[in-house]
């Protein structure tokens, strides 16, 4: 004899019903999972800055002179340079050493002109640490604009060029004894008033740099 149909009504709907509270059920326990490892990597990060501290690592040219420098003029202009630059950098944290992977130096003139490119050796800085670079960075034959070369010679007449020092590295954290992935620092040193005089080296005042690392 066959069930009436009231009652397998009944049963389909208790089914489906109970389907539906227990998905109900595995997408709170998710929700709350989610929450949970969220507030847990906060916890951790929270900690991490309490214990570490880190402090921004300061970037300042200390030292920019230039020799053999002489503009040739347009058509056809091009600059020949030789400078000669030392980078501080001081690392003030207690927990936190630095790997540098490889550094570039590049001597700009204003946005129109890159006159002159050297490398730094990779090295490794440690904690509470100031580590200066001395860079020869030389400008050969490089051609430049007719504009440029003009207040180049200005500049050259009245005995002192301003230019903008751009460095490029990339750097590893360590942490504890572990070492973070691989970020990219950029530091720009703006203006450096460099003079062109044999003495000027000494009375140079330094230059802080903006730095951002992504």
């Amino acid at each position: 004899m066959a069930p009436p149909a009231t009652t397998t009504t009944q049963n389909r709907g208790l089914a489906a019903s109970g389907g539906r509270a227990q998905r109900v059920a595995v997408l709170r326990c998710l929700v709350a999972a989610l929450v949970v490892t969220v507030l847990l990597a906060g916890l951790a990060v929270l900690v991490f800055w309490l214990v570490v501290r880190p402090k921004p690592i300061d970037y300042t040219l200390t030292r920019a002179a230039v020799g053999h420098f002489n503009v040739t003029p347009p058509p056809g202009a091009t600059v020949n340079a030789t400078f000669y630059l030392t980078l501080a950098t001081d690392n003030p944290n207690r927990r936190v050493s630095v790997r540098y992977d490889w550094v570039e130096f590049y001597v700009l003139y204003g946005e129109a002109a890159q006159l002159a490119v050297a490398d730094a050796p990779a090295f490794r800085q440690p904690r509470r640490n100031e580590t200066r670079l001395d860079v020869r960075a030389v400008a050969r034959s490089v051609p430049v604009t007719e504009p440029t070369a003009r207040e180049l010679q200005h500049d050259l007449a009245a005995g002192e060029v301003a230019v903008d020092v751009r460095v490029r590295a990339g750097v590893r954290f360590k942490v504890a004894g572990a070492w973070t992935r691989h970020y990219s620092l950029e530091a720009f040193c703006s203006p450096v008033v460099v003079g062109l005089s044999p003495s000027s080296a000494r009375s140079f005042q330094s230059v802080p740099c903006d730095v951002a690392i992504s």
